[in-house]
């Protein structure tokens, strides 16, 4: 007993010496609670009074790129197999997908609990304990508000010095993509989809009769649309009003990508991807040979659209007609969401270990890099022909064309 209370002093010692405290700005491990207690669906901690003036980010600062979710970067990915540059190591296994902020700053959530601010050049610039698995990829506002989910049933909101400005707690594990709509409405799934308010409050909640982790799309008119491991998909007011449901064989995790024409494109644990019209009618779908877990990129003139498989293929599909374009084959299954840099290369990691950049036209294999682990995070492509993707051991991996 007398050698634990040792430990555990000398524990205490080297957190306030390394961190100067041990809470929840910079390394902490819960937000404080001034106010006494976190609210079921409410705010804990300070409230911000200021107004719904949030924007979203307009490079990738969340999942997918944008409200829409089209993961189509603004910025060309390298044309040849890059060379690391820097690499961050977290405790467990990286699943949740980078994003870059308005001032260049990476954030990334670990399945080790913690949620990491970083540089460029990889290096720390601060991290943030939630003490349970992190699968959410953030949101980053363009005022620079960053927001995740965390598996302990929050929706956190950090200022980019890494101090809590609230938390949103929900009645399950919120390993949703929060997403930044109009008016800076963070839309974000758990038990249901809730839409909340930049200041911490709800504005809804819609109980969608399963899970939600999928992340919300925002279509162009403003309807939130996103599926649910009731195997539908809904779409819904801003107000929570839903608008109409659709059924698909399986359940739906991967993001909606919601078009110019407010069509939405998703796929769907039964195999297959489906198109909607912006009623909800079926326009086509598609049977891609094995359960689609990840999100739909698009091509720009929105004639193409591009996933992956769990069966380990990369397919094109006609946007138009829903036909398949081309099919290429990695080694192992694909869970992540492949992303379309401007020099009309595709990036996607697989199982396989490596991370593949392809032809967008072709499906041909124009470079991979074996990353010595499974993938499964999604790559945020950054200027210079830069990208940043995390490993299942622990590794976020920053990578840029060799010069």
């Amino acid at each position: 007993m007398f050698s634990m209370r040792i430990l555990v002093m000398m524990t205490l010692a080297v957190c306030m010496a390394t961190f100067g405290a041990c809470g929840p700005r910079g390394q902490g491990s819960k937000p404080p609670d001034p106010k006494g207690g976190v609210v079921d669906g409410g705010v804990g901690g300070p409230t911000d009074p200021s107004p719904d003036d949030d924007v979203p980010n307009v490079p990738f600062a969340m999942f997918g790129g944008g409200p829409r979710h089209l993961n189509r970067a603004q910025v060309e990915g390298p044309a040849t197999e890059p060379e690391s540059t820097a690499v961050f190591t977290t405790g467990a296994r990286v699943f949740s997908s980078p994003v870059i902020g308005p001032d260049g700053s990476v954030y990334v959530g670990s399945v080790d609990g913690t949620f990491n601010a970083l540089r460029r050049d990889g290096s720390l610039r601060w991290s943030y304990v939630c003490g349970k698995p992190i699968f959410s990829t953030a949101a980053v506002s363009l005022s620079g508000t960053v927001y995740v989910g965390c598996d302990d049933k929050t929706l956190i909101a950090f200022t980019t010095d890494g101090t809590v400005r609230w938390t949103y707690r929900m009645k399950q594990d919120v390993d949703s993509s929060p997403v930044i709509g109009k008016n800076g409405v963070v839309y974000v799934g758990g038990d249901g989809l809730h839409a909340v308010s930049s200041n911490g409050t709800r504005r809804f909640l819609a109980h969608l009769n399963g899970h939600v982790n999928a992340s919300p799309a925002v279509r162009l008119d403003g309807i939130v649309v996103v599926g649910s491991h009731d195997r539908r998909v809904y779409a819904m007011e801003p107000d929570g009003t839903t608008v109409w449901a659709f059924g698909t064989g399986g359940r739906v995790e991967g993001s909606v990508a919601a078009l110019n024409d407010n069509n939405v494109v998703f796929g769907s644990k039964d195999g297959f991807m489906y198109r909607l019209a912006p009623k909800g009618g079926l326009r086509w779908k598609y049977d891609a040979g094995g359960a689609l877990l990840g999100g739909v990129a698009v091509s720009t003139d929105e004639k193409t659209v591009y996933a992956a498989s769990m069966s380990g293929a990369v397919i094109a599909v006609d946007a138009v007609k829903g036909v398949e374009l081309w099919k290429s084959l990695t080694g192992g299954a694909v869970r992540g969401t492949p992303v379309l840099g401007t020099g009309g290369r595709l990036y996607v990691g697989s199982r396989d270990h490596h991370l593949y950049a392809m032809d967008a036209k072709t499906g041909e294999v124009v470079w991979r890099k074996d990353m010595g682990a499974q993938i499964d995070s999604s790559p945020a492509l950054a200027s210079g022909k830069r990208m940043v993707i995390g490993t299942d051991d622990g590794t976020v991996h920053f990578l840029s064309e060799k010069q």
